[in-house]
């Protein structure tokens, strides 16, 4: 699926003043006050100065990140004045499935639906400014490529996450400050191309949490009602469970190195002749984004262990309430790395390695839960939970989505208003 994208649409030629080291490096810039006063967009001043005559000066004029509202989710938009090395554009970004369905537990891998409905609700947010953007040559900055895989339990969901911090191959490095439980980022901050893999229900959860304490505000609030009820519906919250998303963040330089268009409406022609024969233009960036880990994975293997048993009756025992009444699970869940030392290690082992004194607390702990002695001491360390791990991550390109989805229709169709943004792509 497209999970993100940015556009860039540059202002018309008329708009733009350009010195000659402006026409000689590409860039330019636009007055903003005149900008303002045509389209009706607030600026932000850096500097404000009062004179003694009451007459005062502003410099520095800005134009801040704007969420633009739409009919599921928000859109970001910003204006850039530009440089003499920059055009002045408006950038687009927002989640595409989110737009048109409100979720992106799944969505559509179709560019045109996806970036159409970021134009088109600019025009209709702010018609003034559309009117005066050079559509025609609007670009791709950035496209998310995303695919998941489906595992079975979040625990190895968490595991599968614990293992790929540890791995790197050629220009893909795990980024260092990876201390996040649910997700792991590759080469963050890189102009060319980004990783990063998450368990989907963590953030879903996240996202519903939000949604019910603004709720409790604003309990009649329609579109955070909408919301919820989109969000929480049984079918899309089970089809989330253990989902591992490997997501590829590619940039402008990513799409120009491996010779496909920027230009949007050249984009979206480029996807329709790609994908005559059966193709996904979406699934083949996304194996080449990942090419560098799935590479490195290659004859590797992790230990899979399937105990979220274990871990759900130490959560029920141990566990603390914080000053801010938020529930800690912080002690089930050093005594759940204990057991997994057993299990891996073996009884004796692990016996052998650690004090007395914090290894008979650590075992009365587990034995206070239900689990025997005899139990935990035939732990030997056996390696039958050591499985290959392209047995682990299995990507299956035909159940990226549930057998009820149907392909999202915009609202600005489904309400049969005039469409002709259609025509940057059908040209």
């Amino acid at each position: 699926m497209i999970d993100l994208l940015e556009l860039q649409i540059p202002f018309k030629d008329e708009y733009v003043i350009r010195t000659s080291r402006d026409r000689e490096h590409g860039g330019g810039s636009i007055d903003f006050m005149q900008i303002a006063k045509l389209s009706g967009i607030r600026l932000s001043a850096r500097d404000v100065e009062f004179e003694i005559k009451g007459d005062l000066s502003v410099q520095g004029l800005a134009h801040p990140f704007e969420s633009l509202p739409t009919h599921f989710a928000s859109l970001g938009m910003k204006i850039y004045q530009g440089t003499h090395l920059i055009f002045p554009r408006v950038n687009l970004k927002a989640s595409p499935a989110k737009l048109l369905q409100g979720h992106n537990v799944f969505g559509s891998t179709n560019i045109a639906l996806c970036g159409l409905e970021l134009i088109t609700n600019l025009s209709a947010s702010m018609p003034h400014l559309f009117n005066l953007l050079d559509v025609a040559n609007t670009e791709v900055s950035e496209l998310h490529t995303t695919l998941s895989v489906r595992l079975a339990t979040e625990s190895i969901c968490k595991q599968v996450i614990a293992y790929f911090k540890n791995i790197s191959h050629g220009q893909t490095k795990a980024t260092k400050s990876n201390d996040y439980e649910s997700t792991v980022y590759f080469n963050r901050g890189s102009k060319h191309r980004e990783l990063c893999i998450y368990y989907k229900a963590f953030e879903l959860a996240k996202r519903l949490g939000e949604i019910q304490r603004k709720l409790r505000v604003n309990p009649n609030d329609e579109v955070l009602l909408n919301q919820f009820a989109i969000l929480n519906d049984k079918r899309l919250t089970d089809f989330a469970n253990n989902l591992l998303r490997l997501e590829g963040r590619l940039k402008k330089r990513f799409l120009k190195d491996n010779a496909i268009p920027v230009n949007f409406s050249a984009l979206c022609l480029y996807q329709q002749h790609y994908e005559r024969g059966g193709a996904n233009l979406i699934y083949d960036l996304w194996m080449k984004s990942f090419d560098d880990l799935l590479t490195a994975l290659r004859g590797m293997e992790m230990n899979i262990y399937d105990d979220e048993h274990i871990f759900e009756r130490l959560k029920s025992h141990y566990y603390s309430t914080t000053p801010k009444g938020n529930i800690s699970y912080a002690k089930a869940q050093r005594i759940f790395g204990f057991y997994r030392r057993l299990v891996n290690e073996g009884y004796l082992n692990v016996f052998n390695s650690l004090a007395r004194r914090t290894f008979y607390d650590n075992l009365t702990l587990l034995t206070n839960i239900g689990i025997s002695k005899s139990q935990l001491q035939n732990l030997t360390g056996d390696k039958s939970n050591v499985i290959p791990f392209y047995k682990v991550i299995h990507i299956d390109f035909s159940q990226q989505r549930p057998d009820w989805y149907v392909e999202p229709v915009s609202v600005f169709e489904r309400q049969n208003n005039i469409y002709p943004f259609k025509q940057v792509v059908n040209a």
